[in-house]
């Protein structure tokens, strides 16, 4: 049985589903059998899916009225499964994160997802599940992050110490269909992606 990942973000326009796109070919790249489930109504995660030749990933159509055990179903033929969980189907996300052994929260720096991150924490909280959030988009001033962490931590939320900037490479990726982690060229974008992605099998491990 392969272990779970929900991406979960209250708020539109977070970078949920771009980070879950370049983590899932971060491991891939890593030897990890990959399963993704879609259950965002936009369904950018599909689209993407269908553009990428590099390496397989094993998109599930999951349907919303058995995310729980498309989610279950999919843990079991993969060593990771990604979630791309909705934004505004209260009733997905919690049976999503129910079903997860982990959610990951991107938080940009500002007040709005600050606030969005908590709602997805108390729902993780009430379900038993483990949360930990990806500070995302941050600017090159480093003050208005720093107080953002600070604000988080007084949810009581696991801030990664990871952290990825405000990129033009990781919406280009996912745009040519050619992730980062594919790259055989050095970036600071995929040594961001790929420290993520180490720090989150450490917390994996343990789960």
């Amino acid at each position: 049985m392969g272990l779970a990942v929900a991406f979960a973000q209250k708020k539109t326009g977070s970078g949920k589903t771009t980070l879950l796109m370049h983590l899932a070919h971060s491991w891939a790249h890593a030897d990890r059998t990959v399963g993704l489930v879609d259950l965002d109504p936009r369904k950018s995660l599909t689209g993407w899916a269908g553009l990428g030749r590099e390496l397989h990933l094993n998109l599930m159509q999951a349907h919303d009225w058995r995310a729980a055990g498309d989610i279950r179903d999919s843990a079991k033929k993969h060593d990771l499964t990604l979630v791309d969980c909705p934004t505004g189907v209260e009733a997905v996300l919690f049976s999503a994160i129910s079903a997860c052994d982990l959610t990951v929260i991107p938080c940009q720096p500002t007040g709005i997802d600050i606030w969005a991150t908590k709602g997805v924490l108390d729902i993780c909280k009430r379900k038993g599940t483990p949360a930990c959030v990806v500070m995302n988009r941050i600017p090159a001033d480093g003050n208005a992050t720093d107080d953002a962490v600070t604000q988080l931590a007084a949810y009581g939320a696991h801030v990664l110490d990871s952290r990825l900037g405000n990129r033009v490479a990781f919406s280009a990726g996912v745009l040519s269909g050619k992730p980062i982690a594919g790259s055989e060229k050095s970036s600071t974008a995929k040594d961001e992606i790929e420290s993520l992605r180490r720090e989150l099998d450490g917390i994996l491990a343990k789960t």
